[in-house]
């Protein structure tokens, strides 16, 4: 498993072309959709944008969201500091060059290797997560796990296991960071999908299983949009 060379877009985050390109793709901080209860709503969204050109929601611009995007540059920083990293590829969405239903733009990628052909590189994700309320920055700080994870903000978990899809990998981080405290203010979470656990004597891949799981539903729902958004196209506009 690898990320190929073309699926790495030169499309920046929060740009207008990052905004278009996203439209009527499945992308990885929505992908908790498609895993719990019914996904139908997700999917017509999604078809909608197709249709229109338009986005299904407008973007939450909050107080909250804007100190995450600032600290979000800055926890990166510190995360590949950190783990002694030299280079990192940041905020660049991957996707399919034409036309693919699913995207995601992990906040970085950390190379590991090129393919002998040169087309492909080995990587990890990582994905940062910059809480303003200190409830919310606990709540993350004390998962230790990737099943604490799901268990406090399964769509975070949700999100990583998607961008290591994307990204043809097995190895994921999630971040979490908060610049005001002066003890504790990181939490480095890594998702391993072959690390096994033990239940019953018995040894297993829970995460391993959670991404054949993923990439099942994504299937499923791309069959479904596809279905929905030949119905409308068969019928002209009045």
């Amino acid at each position: 498993m690898m990320l190929r060379k073309n699926m790495i877009s030169n499309v920046k985050i929060h740009s207008e072309e990052w905004h278009q390109t996203r439209l009527a793709k499945f992308t990885s901080s929505e992908i908790h959709f498609l895993m719990g209860g019914s996904s139908l709503p997700y999917i017509r969204r999604k078809v909608g944008e197709e249709l229109t050109g338009k986005p299904a929601k407008g973007e939450i611009d909050t107080e909250g969201t804007r100190w995450g995007s600032f600290y979000e540059a800055e926890a990166i920083t510190k995360f590949g500091k950190q783990k002694g990293l030299d280079f990192l590829v940041v905020q660049q969405l991957i996707c399919e060059p034409d036309n693919g239903r699913f995207g995601g733009t992990p906040d970085g990628i950390i190379p590991i290797r090129e393919s002998p052909d040169g087309t492909e590189y080995e990587v990890e994700t990582v994905e940062v997560k910059c809480p303003i309320t200190f409830d919310n920055y606990l709540l993350l700080w004390e998962c230790n796990t990737p099943a604490e994870l799901k268990k406090a903000k399964k769509e975070y978990y949700w999100q990583v296991i998607d961008q290591m899809d994307l990204c043809g990998c097995l190895v994921g981080y999630f971040v979490v960071y908060h610049p005001d405290f002066k003890a504790g203010n990181m939490k480095i979470i890594k998702v391993e999908a072959m690390l096994p656990t033990i239940e019953n004597g018995k040894k297993t891949y829970p995460i391993y299983e959670d991404l054949k799981i993923l990439r099942q539903k994504k299937k499923e729902a791309e069959n479904e949009f596809d279905k929905l958004r030949s119905k409308l196209m068969s019928v002209a506009a009045v």
